[in-house]
């Protein structure tokens, strides 16, 4: 257990996940406009547009402000009306309407396992964090959720300038927490951001594989959080 000062934890699909799904939580805000664009079609469009930004995630940086934050969302949000077919006029009822329903209770859900491992961790003494990709309303959701007072700190890309797998989010957290890369332990859904970005800056990493999927033999996995807690043992 002395290995660790220091667990990080990824936010969405490790800590926490989305019902119904985050398609359908936006369909829902789109209908509440007026709009009535087919589950299919909204989840090719959100597909699309952030699937081309994500693939830059990781390499350039930006400002960490609250209005580079907002102008990215109507940025996507924009091009997303526009895959869709709709009036970009009626984008700021649709962003809207899109926070709403994600501030709908019980629509973001902690998994079963997440408060007794972070109780568990808590009271063994370690110090613990949060790296995640997410807009500027991370803490905001952790509040929602009743996550929040479980942290030391939490670290939104939008307010670190850049998204994992950049290594100066990993670096910005270590720094909060004034603790050496080699004494913390990260632990996310997404090998390439969480596992590969951690590891980067010499952090320890675990992939949490919920799904099973396999695919790096190489490395070590968990299916769930109550796992961690015999590797810290």
């Amino acid at each position: 257990m002395d290995r660790y000062d220091l667990v990080t934890f990824d936010m969405g699909y490790t800590l926490m996940y989305f019902y119904p799904s985050e398609d359908d939580i936006e369909l829902c805000a789109y209908r509440a406009v007026g709009l009535n664009p087919s589950k299919a079609d909204l989840a090719a469009a959100r597909k699309a547009v952030w699937g081309e930004y994500n693939a830059q995630a990781g390499v350039c940086t930006f400002e960490p402000t609250q209005e580079r934050n907002w102008a990215l969302q109507e940025k996507m949000g924009g091009r997303i009306l526009d895959h869709l077919g709709f009036d970009r006029a009626l984008l700021p009822r649709v962003l809207l309407a899109i926070d709403e329903a994600y501030s709908t209770p019980g629509v973001m859900r902690l998994y079963p396992e997440t408060l007794p491992v972070l109780n568990t961790l808590r009271a063994q003494g370690l110090r613990l964090g949060v790296i995640s990709n997410w807009s500027w309303n991370l803490e905001r959701r952790a509040e929602q959720m009743g996550l929040a007072r479980y942290f030391d700190f939490m670290l939104a890309s939008a307010r670190a300038g850049c998204d994992k797998p950049h290594p100066s989010i990993f670096l910005q957290a270590l720094g909060f927490a004034a603790v050496s890369p080699k004494r913390a332990i990260h632990i996310g859904d997404s090998y390439e951001a969480d596992v590969l970005g951690a590891r980067g800056v010499g952090m320890d990493a675990l992939w949490l594989d919920r799904k099973g999927l396999g695919g790096h033999p190489d490395d070590r996995a968990i299916r769930d959080l109550t796992e961690l807690l015999t590797i810290l043992a």
